[in-house]
């Protein structure tokens, strides 16, 4: 009896820890898909930088893809001992502006960047509370956070009982796997969220084998909010020059990422 009273004493008080206190105006971006190779983390890196540079919010940038290297390549974050959100897990329960410092890495376009672990058992921000109190700092500190999930991390998080995103993006490319394998991850999400924000984005839509806009429409029966044509180049320029790049160039690609960008943004303020 007295370890159950114990044991409803912490859970009042987690409960208590995780109430929001970050600004109203605080959102998250959730940018994801159910296929690898979709072009997700180009699209959330291109989208934040976007919002960095042409607005005056605080601006983040989570990168959750554990064990992979894109975001310090692509941002040219060469200092490989740089701090990662792995090396915080042990410090969840008195997170505080200084420990959140220690893993946010301020770039010259006033992007706001946290990279994954490079090791790929370094899951410990998944576990009970952490990705809660995890999130609700970064809440209390940035107005736009923009996180590039995965989809297998949804087997670590119940997305009933986590508040991470305000808006979802879901990433698809213009094939029958891709489409039908992000149907099923948009029904999940929202039989658990009802009522969520998102944003259908299909990507590469100009490359075979690809579904016409009609076969689009009878499988997924959501709405799709842009479609991004692939450029060989101009993906070489992001991955070896930055984000920002892209934007001082005046083609097909880059005012369709402006495009979206700024459909975002707008419905944010709203």
């Amino acid at each position: 009896m007295t370890l159950a009273i114990k044991d409803q004493i912490a859970i009042k008080s987690r409960e208590k820890a995780m109430k929001r206190t970050g600004s109203p105006e605080s959102n998250i971006i959730l940018f994801t898909s159910a296929k690898g190779g979709s072009g997700c983390s180009f699209l959330a890196n291109s989208i934040a930088s976007y919002m960095a540079l042409k607005t005056t919010s605080n601006i983040c940038l989570l990168d959750m893809n554990i064990g992979r290297s894109d975001s310090r390549i692509v941002f040219d974050v060469n200092d490989r001992t740089i701090k990662d959100f792995g090396d915080i897990e042990n410090d969840i329960e008195r997170l505080d502006t200084g420990i959140l410092k220690k893993v946010v890495i301020n770039l010259e376009s006033t992007l706001n960047l946290i990279v994954p672990p490079l090791e790929m058992n370094r899951t410990g921000i998944f576990k009970r509370d952490s990705l809660n109190r995890f999130i609700e700092c970064l809440r209390d500190h940035f107005d736009i956070i923009c996180i590039d999930m995965p989809a297998y991390l949804y087997s670590y998080i119940d997305m009933a009982e986590i508040d991470i995103a305000d808006r979802f993006v879901f990433i698809s490319l213009p094939d029958i796997l891709s489409v039908n394998n992000n149907k099923t991850l948009i029904e999940y999400l929202e039989e658990v969220r009802p009522g969520l924000e998102s944003y259908l984005v299909i990507n590469k839509y100009n490359m075979r084998p690809a579904i016409s806009p009609t076969g689009l429409a009878n499988i997924l029966k959501y709405p799709v909010a842009s479609f991004i044509p692939y450029d060989r180049d101009i993906e070489f320029l992001v991955n070896s020059r930055g984000p920002a790049y892209l934007f001082n160039y005046n083609l097909r690609i880059a005012r369709s990422i402006t495009g979206l960008s700024r459909k975002i943004i707008e419905e944010l303020s709203t």
